[in-house]
């Protein structure tokens, strides 16, 4: 409606309920409720009068002057008309942000805090805005560090990053309503602390490994993946010959070779796993690293002068969006980098809407790191209390104490972005490890169990959708309990010889450390993607011997890596507890409780390469437009018709939807399978096989860009079938904005079925619908 009444709609931001809030946690003014929808826009100082004027005609119940309709039906749904001003340009979220980093710091010290313009498209309009905030900075003494102009079709930003005495800072927080200040200046849409990119060390102290490593690199491999980070050791004998650096952004000789910790163990478990328990090169690929951040002492962080955005973006233009691109065989990009204080709540970060901007219009698949979060405090309990009790009662008081501090803890930018894996941390290691605890030194899980790391941060994501997606092996995470007033912190043991993940190391060839934390994890994942798109088209694979586009390759691994997760029985525990936490008719909320620690579950790698036991995993690709629809036809294993067996069957959709932030609806395709065969039948759920819904609900699974339903029945016998027959499995796409998606607009997908049979059985499924498939073919 703003947009008929004449207005361009910058942001439409729908703010999240909240259904329960957190111990000591109020809203602002006592409100029961919370502002939902804010349409933010920026007409002329002529037109806002006007506008303005009209409103107040709408509130004392005037009748619409000729021509103005419009404007009524855009008032109806308003609460509330002012200008954007300093209190939303300079949130409470920033404000305390940029507050701590001014703690003890001298006036004439200066503080870096980055601007945002208006993404308008009117390049003009964000020049002559640009050009205000740079006079005001330069009046106050202030210096740019960076600038940045991207104006792409669906992705717009402009910024600067300015160096101002943190006495111009503290004027500015103490007054941002001056009219000359710095926060009222009309173009600028956040004042934002300096986006700082981090990936700490967290590992052991390195080590010599003496064991043969298996193979070698294929140095004529393409290359498919890419990891920004630091600058990984790419001599050390792990990693010599599968790895191209590429110093885009000069800064390679910014990180002493000794401090190149995180970069090379992204590397490391990339292209080899953990070394011990792994160790076999990939043979179909290689790795391009280029450094986005500079390997220091503390870990590796973003240059101090330059918008990380901007670095990033530009990084990827020159792998892959150019005439003569860098890395055209890409497909897959490992993210192990958080943003510094960025946790999610609400509001998408620039660099997360940069990275869905990519994928859905170039079809890069990012991997993220979900990210680490610090110490969990125990409430009123003591040190000897937390270190003697079982691990159940333990347990208990450290979901409590999460729940309580939840909006500490949630996904650090970009893993909120909707287009990317974003994956967790168990607390787990792929090797045994026997060396002695010490005295005051714990774990928080029993061995065997797989549970989030306490330092994994959770979700949920955008619009409450499933986030992080899955979980991997990040190392098993030891903590210790100190002392903290009338309470306990638990702190994690990040310096640690004895549990992680093995890793190459620097600075010598033979180096190795532990690894521990979310960003491994997602090392782990992204190798599992890239050794699932070598099986795709290698021997026996579905497409065997064919080339895959970038966006092929991408969706069919996502697609995968989703349908391979599964939730442990540790999910389902925790899961009960809920219910019963939450009381009658919770369900959907327990189920979203788990979500925010499990995702989609734990990743079974063999899964996203083979099929089950017992069963065959199919998969497909496809386009489909606004409004439309596609069948896909799974043939019916002959040999189970009529017979009493369990089985289950999981479906799932991966795509990379189109998304505009000038929404509130933010992604504008959703897709979603039925077992319908024309437009005029009805799903019944069932899938020909008589199963129902076996775990996240409808409500859960429609909300990202993946919608993966698992079936289940264990008990009735298979409905029969005639011979040749199949289940019509119907992918349909809507748009989820409400206008937003243009019926022009093409959206790949892929879709991967599993059907499997959950007990011994004399025939073979997988054999009897590959000969289906192919007397189809022939």
């Amino acid at each position: 409606m703003a947009r008929e009444a004449g207005l361009e709609v910058f942001s439409e931001e729908e703010l999240e309920p909240f259904e329960e809030y957190p111990e000591g946690f109020l809203p602002a003014q006592g409100s029961e409720t919370l502002p939902r929808t804010l349409y933010a826009t920026i007409p002329t100082i002529a037109s806002f009068r006007q506008m303005l004027s009209l409103w107040r005609a709408h509130q004392r119940d005037e009748t619409a002057p000729n021509g103005a309709a419009p404007w009524w039906e855009v008032f109806d749904l308003l609460l509330e008309l002012r200008p954007w001003g300093p209190e939303d340009r300079l949130g409470e979220d920033a404000r305390t942000i940029i507050e701590d980093r001014l703690a003890f710091t001298p006036d004439d010290d200066q503080i870096s805090i980055e601007f945002e313009i208006w993404p308008t498209e009117s390049a003009a309009k964000r020049k002559k805005w640009r050009e205000e905030v740079e006079l005001r900075v330069a009046s106050r003494a202030g210096t740019i560090l960076d600038r940045s102009s991207i104006s792409e079709t669906g992705f717009v930003y402009e910024a600067l990053l300015v160096e101002l005495p943190c006495m111009a800072v503290r004027e500015m927080l103490a007054n941002p309503n001056d009219i000359n200040g710095l926060a009222s200046i009309e173009g600028i849409q956040f004042i934002l602390p300096q986006t700082i990119g981090q990936a700490l060390p967290n590992g052991s102290d390195k080590a010599e490994d003496d064991n043969a490593l298996q193979g070698t690199f294929d140095e004529n491999a393409p290359i498919r993946v890419a990891l920004l980070d630091g600058t990984p050791v790419a001599a050390h004998r792990a990693l010599d010959g599968g790895v191209v650096i590429e110093d885009l952004h000069d800064l390679v000789p910014l990180s002493p070779v000794s401090q190149r910790y995180h970069a090379t163990a992204m590397a490391s478990l990339i292209l080899r796993g953990d070394l011990q328990a792994d160790g076999a090169p990939l043979t179909d690929t290689r790795l391009i690293s280029v450094p986005v951040l500079i390997d220091q002492e503390s870990g590796a962080e973003t240059a101090g002068n330059r918008l990380f955005v901007d670095i990033v973006h530009t990084t990827l233009m020159q792998l892959i969006g150019t005439d003569e691109p860098v890395a055209p065989d890409i497909f897959v990009v490992n993210f192990s980098i958080g943003v510094r204080d960025g946790h999610f709540a609400g509001r998408i970060s620039a660099l997360a809407r940069l990275m869905d901007w990519w994928a859905a219009t170039e079809g890069l698949l990012f991997v993220v790191s979900a990210g680490n979060v610090g110490s969990l405090v125990l409430s009123r309990t003591t040190t000897t209390a937390v270190e003697n009790a079982d691990v159940t009662s333990r347990r208990m008081n450290i979901r409590g104490a999460m729940r309580n501090t939840i909006f500490n803890r949630t996904l650090l930018a970009p893993s909120e972005a909707m287009n990317v894996l974003t994956v967790g941390a168990l607390s787990l290691d792929l090797t045994h490890h026997a060396s002695p605890q010490q005295a005051g030194i714990f774990k928080l899980e029993d061995d065997g169990e797989f549970v989030p790391q306490v330092t994994s941060a959770v979700g949920l994501g955008l619009k409450r959708s499933i986030k992080p997606d899955l979980l991997e092996a990040g190392g098993c995470l030891e903590v210790r309990a100190r002392p903290y007033g009338h309470d306990v912190k638990l702190c994690s043991v990040d310096r640690s010889s004895r549990t992680g993940l093995v890793t190459a190391s620097p600075p010598g060839q033979n180096a190795i450390q532990k690894s521990r934390g979310t960003s491994p994890a997602a090392a782990l994942v992204t190798r599992s993607l890239l050794r699932a798109a070598e099986s795709l088209t290698g021997e026996g694979g579905p497409y065997e011997g064919r080339e895959l586009t970038r966006f092929q390759n991408a969706l069919l691994t996502r697609a995968l890596a989703v349908n391979a997760a599964r939730w442990p029985q540790d999910a389902i525990d925790l899961y009960e507890e809920e219910r019963a936490r939450l009381g009658k008719n919770q369900h959907l909320r327990a189920k979203e409780e788990v979500c925010r620690y499990f995702g989609h579950g734990y990743l079974n790698n063999l899964l996203m390469c083979e099929s089950p036991e017992g069963g065959v995993t199919l998969v497909g690709l496809g386009k489909i437009r606004k409004d439309g629809a596609q069948i896909f036809r799974m043939p019916v294993p002959p040999s189970l018709s009529g017979e009493k067996l369990p089985r289950s069957m999981r479906v799932t959709l991966a795509w990379f939807s189109p998304v505009d932030t000038s929404r509130a609806q933010y992604r504008l395709a959703a897709l979603k399978a039925a077992t319908i065969n024309e437009p005029n039948d009805e799903d019944d759920g069932n899938w020909g096989f008589d199963m129902k819904s076996d775990g996240l609900d409808e409500n859960i699974i429609k909300r990202g860009s993946v919608w993966s339903k698992r079936l289940k029945n264990r008990v009735q016998t298979i409905p029969e079938f005639d011979e040749g027959a199949n289940i019509p499995i119907r992918v349909e796409c809507r748009d989820a904005s409400g206008g937003g998606l243009s019926p022009d607009d093409d959206i790949s997908y892929a879709i991967v079925v599993t059907l499997q049979v959950e007990t011994e059985v004399q025939f073979d499924i997988h054999q009897e619908v590959e000969q289906e498939l192919r007397v189809r073919l022939s």
